[in-house]
């Protein structure tokens, strides 16, 4: 093995290190793919060590390339963004992998015979273009699309094949695969964040390099430069995948943060903004905006006699019967407790608020409690409207509270005669 590998070696340790220990943090089961990939790569890695000392070059070579090609094929797995048509979700990238990876083992071999090549090129030629025209559902367009892909890829590896220029016939191949590879990567490509870009782009360099490959070995002077960058977007790609898992846990925790735990719904915090961002579009429009206050009636009797846990259910299935009522452009959320809130944009009239306040009545009174509980859920209701009733936020919440608890104090005194 050559000694001048080895800190490629150890650098790709220490990276695949540092995702494993993140896939156990975060519980990410894409990473088990992409670990499948990366092991690919290193074992590639290992491979042309052990070929640049001239030892089982013949074996090395093959390992070398299959390697890159069943990575390709994981890491695209990953994704699964662009699937075949089937149960099993195959990405898109298996239909040039499999005969790729026979023309890579041949090459390998140091066969130099066209007829294999041109063999197994044609085959998967004709094969893929019945396949796209005659399998792949999705209309014209993507069937077009798909079909220009694979004669991207094949028709090109035929006609090497067919001059005898097998380093380029195998090599823009992996060309192809690798760009295919980045394709189905976009959809971890989010504008406020870099992870995704990284990804993409060291793939992208990694099919530049197959591609320059055939022009560079014969030029000693550029051999040097190509291997660096050969090493580089290994480490950008598993860079990037730490920064995916990374961005995507600090989103996660954000989301945690401003949604409540049980019901799934925004909480104080997040409501509070959202009603802000209400009152501010209601000036700009010069349509009224509603806050609407939700307390159940008794629910204490509801956790002392059933548990807690027979509490919970009843709080879930309130929000999730509200939650369908509430139109998109409105928020919905739970306070804490028994409370919830809802702010409602674009009421023309104030009359609105009554209608609104007795459908929301009609769905919280409708749902059936637990064996146990007492024959149903009442709730009690208050609403303020901007700009009518208060102007800020602040007071917006107060006169809601005030006619919600001014409700609730009725209703116990007409218990209590």
């Amino acid at each position: 093995m050559s000694i001048l590998s080895l800190p490629d070696i150890a650098g790709m340790l220490i990276m695949m290190g540092l995702l494993l220990w993140l896939r156990v943090q975060y519980r990410d089961s894409r990473v088990d793919l992409w670990m499948i990939g990366l092991t690919f790569i290193l074992i590639e890695t290992v491979a042309v060590a052990v070929f640049r000392s001239k030892a089982f070059t013949q074996i090395t070579h093959v390992i070398a390339l299959d390697a890159y090609v069943l990575a390709g094929v994981s890491f695209s797995w990953a994704t699964r963004k662009d699937s075949l048509p089937g149960k099993l979700g195959l990405p898109l990238s298996i239909v040039p992998a499999i005969p790729l990876l026979a023309i890579a083992t041949i090459y390998g071999l140091d066969v130099t015979s066209r007829i294999p090549y041109l063999y197994v090129g044609g085959v998967s030629l004709a094969a893929g273009i019945g396949y796209v025209w005659l399998k792949v559902r999705g209309g014209l367009l993507r069937r077009t699309v798909l079909l220009g892909i694979h004669l991207g890829i094949w028709a090109p590896v035929v006609l090497f094949a067919m001059h005898g220029q097998l380093r380029w016939m195998v090599y823009w191949g992996l060309t192809g695969l690798y760009l295919l590879v980045a394709f189905s990567f976009r959809g971890v490509v989010r504008r406020d964040r870099i992870g995704g870009l990284v990804i993409v782009t060291g793939f992208v360099i990694w099919a530049m390099c197959f591609l320059l490959h055939p022009v560079a070995r014969p030029l000693p002077e550029w051999n040097g430069v190509l291997q660096e960058i050969w090493n580089m977007q290994k480490f950008f790609v598993i860079l990037g995948m730490v920064l995916v898992l990374l961005e995507e846990q600090t989103r996660r925790l954000h989301e945690e943060a401003m949604h409540d735990a049980l019901t799934g719904l925004p909480n104080r915090r997040l409501f509070e903004d959202r009603l802000t961002q209400a009152l501010e579009r209601s000036r700009r429009t010069g349509m009224s905006a509603a806050l609407f206050v939700l307390d159940l009636d008794g629910f204490k009797s509801v956790n002392d006699t059933l548990g807690h846990m027979a509490g919970d259910l009843v709080l879930v299935s309130v929000a999730d019967a509200l939650r369908s009522k509430v139109r998109g452009s409105d928020t919905l959320a739970r306070f804490g407790g028994d409370e919830f809130s809802i702010v409602v944009n674009d009421l023309v009239r104030s009359e609105d608020c009554e209608r609104i306040k007795d459908a929301l009545r009609s769905t919280v009174e409708g749902i059936i409690l637990p064996s146990g509980a007492r024959d149903h859920l009442t709730v009690s209701i208050g609403y303020a409207l901007f700009p009518n009733d208060a102007q800020t936020a602040s007071s917006l919440n107060e006169t809601a509270d005030a006619k919600m608890y001014e409700q609730k104090s009725h209703k116990r005194e007409l218990v209590s005669r």
